[in-house]
């Protein structure tokens, strides 16, 4: 076995230990049953896009590149992905909140809002969400009361803070990566995760408002304010709350 391929082994091993983690029967399958249904596995390939090195870009031998790029396909699989989201919303939710999540995401409402978020998120929308966005919303802001419709669902999904912890996550994610795949010349310890995240995350959360803003207005744009209302209505309930919570936590660990 060479050198690339123990190192591989070496960091995606410790990791199978989530495979005896999981549920007892009965909650094992509303967890299958919400993971489906709301698409979250479409999360794995932003872990995909903020992991991946690209050559060009960094000053970094070329044989480097490509093994953190093998550990990430590797590490970062469609199946580790869905035992580890699944054994953290275990912890995160109760079977009457799994039922309630389930019974929410199946209703046509629920449904709607699950195809225009996958729609805003879909790589192949994002230049059209940058056009709406640097076009529409520059020019003018939707009236005040829809303004602040949005910002009390942006704040009842927390989603400030939440994607600051993603993307302050990734970043030290993928320096630890780096300096397992290149331990040459780091002779000195690295911090602990929570002191690097912690030195990121005023830089990120600056920007991070207007920018979760502009996204919500064009994510929502087609919904009446009566939708997002209902929406704001269950958002705020322990259900939808605990499950946005498992779920970056779930991501945090996975980083």
């Amino acid at each position: 076995m060479d050198g690339k391929r123990l190192v591989v082994v070496g960091l995606f091993a410790p990791l199978l230990f989530i495979a005896s983690a999981l549920a007892s029967p009965a909650k094992h399958q509303l967890l299958d049953k919400l993971y489906d249904q709301t698409g979250l596995e479409r999360q794995l390939d932003w872990i995909h896009d903020s992991m991946t090195l690209q050559q060009q870009k960094y000053p970094i031998p070329e044989p480097v590149v490509n093994t953190v790029n093998q550990v990430v396909k590797i590490r970062y699989s469609p199946e580790f992905f869905r035992a580890s989201m699944k054994v953290t919303l275990d912890e995160a939710l109760s079977v009457g909140e799994l039922d309630r999540l389930i019974d929410w995401f199946g209703s046509p409402l629920g449904k709607k809002i699950l195809r225009l978020e996958a729609e805003a998120s879909d790589p192949a929308n994002q230049v059209k969400m940058e056009t709406y966005i640097r076009e529409k919303l520059s020019a003018g802001l939707p009236r005040n009361s829809r303004i602040i419709l949005i910002e009390e669902l942006m704040e009842a999904l927390d989603a400030v803070e939440m994607s600051t912890e993603l993307a302050a996550s990734a970043s030290v994610g993928a320096q630890r990566m780096l300096r397992e795949v290149m331990p040459a010349g780091a002779e000195q310890p690295m911090r602990p995760a929570q002191v690097l995240k912690a030195r990121e995350k005023p830089h990120i959360r600056k920007d991070m408002p207007d920018r979760m803003r502009n996204i919500f207005l064009y994510t929502y744009r087609t919904l009446p304010d009566s939708d997002i209302q209902r929406y704001l209505d269950f958002a705020r309930k322990s259900a939808m709350q605990n499950f946005q919570r498992g779920q970056v936590q779930a991501i945090s660990r996975m980083l």
